[in-house]
């Protein structure tokens, strides 16, 4: 079974694109894992059948508070 991969164009804070391979690398493996724990938490949601639109809107409400959490310079 192939995994559908997602590859993104990521960009830093002054817009300008990050152009390091290891980072764009990094960050895409991390989207997709996200990607992956997500679709399995919604397919166990509507299996148990939790609402899906209740389930969506709590993971946006995750992503709309999820702050920095090392610290800043």
């Amino acid at each position: 079974m192939k995994k559908n991969v997602d590859k993104f164009i990521w960009r830093a804070k002054d817009n300008k694109i990050i152009s390091c391979d290891e980072t764009n690398k990094v960050l895409n493996e991390n989207y997709n894992e996200i990607k992956t724990i997500i679709q399995n938490a919604f397919d166990d949601a509507v299996l148990i059948d939790c609402d899906e639109k209740d389930f969506k809107n709590k993971i946006i409400d995750l992503i709309n508070n999820i702050e920095f959490s090392l610290g800043r310079k």
